[in-house]
């Protein structure tokens, strides 16, 4: 059985080599040769620096030199990213029957979804780099996320402001902006067989709901979209507890 310190080496590592746009199968390979070796070792008093021969970081960094990297599997992901995060932007105004487009958005959307693609690399090289705690991996992934929403915000809240759109949706067009954003939401869940991309949204959308079939005042929705973010950070913290012991469960039936 390997110690925890050696378990979140190889998360990270996997992590890492993933962001970089590596090879799954290679990784798995890798990721399963260096587990055996690692056990091996450490039955051996080793600790990972030696096993290794040099830093966690170090290995890293001449790992992602050595291997191809995989085109076909970033081409693969980035249409779910881009997709995925339209989605988000889009359903909100389309339940509250405000969808509405102008030229700013038009160019600036993919710019930002660009940039927060970027931001979120950046973010998952150096969790995985350098070794990041869960505790630290939230918090930073946390200040990551908001860096995007605010970008996001500001595009949505700011070319609103700045220039009339050219385009508003009716009734039809809000709903078929809402079915085509949840069909990419169970698409994703489906496809990275995980439900969080289900639901988070459902969380997060509950307000324009509310704001779109009662009539409770913008006040108490307000309150209540407070309310949906911060059990949005509880279930996210739960679901990353529950991940975490049934990591502690596997290591001890290994």
């Amino acid at each position: 059985m390997l110690t925890k310190k050696s378990e979140t080496f190889l998360e990270n590592l996997r992590l890492y080599l993933m962001t970089s746009g590596k090879n799954e199968t290679e990784i798995k390979e890798l990721t399963g040769e260096l587990r055996d070796h690692l056990i091996e070792s450490e039955k051996r008093g080793k600790n990972i620096e030696e096993i290794i021969g040099c830093t966690p970081e170090q290995y890293m960094a001449t790992l992602k030199k050595e291997m191809k990297t995989d085109y076909k599997s970033i081409m693969k992901y980035l249409p779910i990213y881009f997709f995925g995060a339209i989605a988000y932007m889009l359903m909100g105004p389309a339940i509250r029957n405000e969808f509405a487009l102008n030229m700013i958005q038009v160019i600036g959307l993919p710019i930002v979804i660009l940039l927060g693609f970027i931001i979120y690399v950046i973010f998952l090289q150096k969790a995985g780099k350098r070794q990041y705690s869960t505790k630290r991996f939230f918090l930073v992934g946390m200040i990551a996320y908001s860096i995007v929403a605010v970008l996001f915000l500001l595009l949505l809240m700011g070319s609103a402001l700045i220039v009339e759109p050219f385009y508003r949706g009716g009734d039809f067009a809000n709903w078929t902006v809402v079915v085509i954003c949840s069909c990419i939401f169970i698409a994703t869940a489906i496809w990275s067989k995980v439900w969080f991309p289900i639901w988070i949204p459902a969380v997060l959308f509950i307000p324009d709901l509310l704001f779109r079939f009662s009539n409770l005042k913008d006040e108490t929705i307000l309150w209540i979209q407070a309310a949906s973010f911060v059990l949005l950070f509880i279930l996210i913290i739960l679901s990353m507890y529950i991940t975490e012991k049934s990591k502690k469960r596997k290591q001890i039936m290994v």
